[in-house]
């Protein structure tokens, strides 16, 4: 998820995302390095890190990024108790750390030689490529939002010959296809782009069949009047929507209720290794329908390509380690 802070908080900061994190029934989450400027150094880790733990209301993480020239971090960054894992752009998206030298990335999959996973946005050919990688270093890898059934079917090819692979899949590409775009404009550009039809059923069954192991949102907020620009950036905002979505799923008879607790819950907290404080709950009735956006977003750009959509389960109360953080709509801050 992309929290823009710094750089971006106009768009989101750790206050607001946050608190739209909480209204969506997350207690942690993680954020990612390419922001402006990126997330590369030491020192650009450190400042995010204070800024979060000043604002935040909810526990906050880090995935380290990587231009190519900054592997001599790696060890120090590493060791990090804030930091879960490295992320690298093999394709171009928001922000400038996209590395498509076959090369440079060798070193960099050679150099991050931890047992944090490497997580890739890495799009069909590309995907091959990070697997090919992963494989011949021996490296943990996480597969972000997949979004293809070519991809998925790679991601399952590779896990078959043994290979440490996992995946992850958003909500806006369970339920949203290419000619949405026809309709949602702008608010259905992201990267990945949205798939076919087919595609959208290849990654249902990779759910099913546990080829794709997590629900991510890719939290990546932009304001209203950016999305109706004549160059619009890519990405939509994720963290209210997530679990009402996969709770819809469950009424739809699409999964079960132990199926969003293990691909939202246990199966991130096992990939990345996130702390849980003790005495934390979210209370939810998966079979309370509502309208997304009904009663607004917590989220700073206030929008979501869901709007008005059919889901289940709002998120009735939050608590963190024996706090109650969240009820009904309020916030207990403090």
């Amino acid at each position: 998820m992309h929290l823009r802070e710094p750089g971006g908080e106009h768009k989101e900061d750790f206050a607001s995302g946050s608190r739209a994190a909480i209204a969506g029934g997350f207690g942690f989450v993680i954020d990612m390095p390419n922001n402006d400027p990126p997330t590369v150094s030491p020192e650009r880790l450190a400042e995010k890190i204070s800024l979060a733990d000043a604002k935040a209301v909810c526990g906050i993480g880090f995935h380290y990024g990587t231009d190519g020239k900054n592997t001599a971090t790696f060890a120090e960054v590493a060791t990090n108790p804030r930091v879960f894992g490295l992320k690298i752009y093999l394709n171009p998206t928001t922000g400038d750390l996209c590395l498509r030298d076959p090369s440079l990335l060798d070193e960099v999959f050679a150099a991050w030689d931890y047992d944090k996973p490497v997580l890739v946005h890495a799009e069909g050919e590309q995907l091959l490529l990070a697997l090919e990688l992963a494989r011949r270093h021996g490296r943990r890898l996480h597969v972000c939002h997949i979004s293809q059934a070519a991809e998925v079917d790679a991601v399952r090819r590779a896990r078959g010959a043994g290979q440490l692979v996992t995946a992850g899949v958003c909500p806006h590409h369970l339920y949203l296809i290419d000619a949405d775009v026809e309709t949602l404009h702008a608010y259905a550009r992201m990267k990945p782009p949205l798939g076919s039809e087919g595609d959208r059923r290849a990654l249902w069954d990779g759910l099913e069949d546990r080829t794709i192991d997590i629900v991510e949102t890719d939290h990546a907020p932009h304001t209203i009047e950016e999305k109706l620009s004549d160059n619009p950036p890519f990405g939509v905002p994720g963290l209210e929507t997530a679990l009402p979505l996969m709770l819809r799923a469950v009424n739809d008879g699409r999964l079960d209720l132990p199926d969003v607790v293990r691909l939202m819950h246990d199966k991130p907290r096992e990939i990345f290794g996130t702390p849980e404080p003790p005495e934390s709950w979210v209370e939810v009735d998966p079979e309370q329908p509502y309208r997304i956006g009904h009663a607004g977003y917590q989220t700073r750009c206030s929008w979501s390509p869901f709007d008005g959509f059919r889901a289940y389960g709002p998120v009735a109360t939050v608590v963190l380690g024996g706090r109650e953080v969240f009820q009904g709509g309020t916030f207990f801050e403090g």
